[in-house]
């Protein structure tokens, strides 16, 4: 089984703020190896040079969006790291982004701001043996 404290995990947004709620969410979750980047320019690099476990990424940034980031880590001649499962999250969620989002290879979306039950349900869907986690948190029940 996969351990949370063993995996690598990449947060891009442009927001500090937002950048810190998610790590301090997946950190929450037992992620210690957590780098934050403020755009998606440099996680192209970022992406390209490390293996990354999971990438949590914003739809909307200046200069170069989720989406266009996502084209160019998806594309075929992109290192094999570009493979890696991505969690796009957006403030302004709607039936287009979502789809769009899906189309160009995000693993799962999730509407900002979100609760540590939904990145624990998304994480657990993405890796392998889940944590053991449930899909959908059972009522009142608490991921930790």
């Amino acid at each position: 089984m996969i351990l949370p404290q063993e995996l690598k995990a990449l947060v891009v947004d442009d927001n500090a703020y937002a950048r810190a709620a998610v790590a301090a969410t997946l950190r929450k979750l037992g992620l210690v190896s957590i780098d934050e980047l403020p755009g998606a320019a440099p996680a192209v690099g970022a992406i390209h040079a490390t293996r990354y476990d999971i990438v949590f990424m914003d739809w909307y940034m200046p200069e170069m969006n989720g989406a266009a980031l996502l084209e160019v880590i998806r594309d075929p001649r992109f290192s094999s790291n570009g493979r890696v499962p991505v969690v796009m999250i957006t403030a302004y969620p709607n039936r287009e982004t979502i789809a769009r989002a899906r189309e160009l290879g995000a693993s799962e979306v999730l509407t900002k701001p979100f609760s540590l039950a939904h990145a624990a349900a998304a994480l657990g869907r993405l890796l392998p043996d889940g944590w053991q986690i449930p899909d959908e948190p059972e009522a009142g029940q608490v991921l930790l």
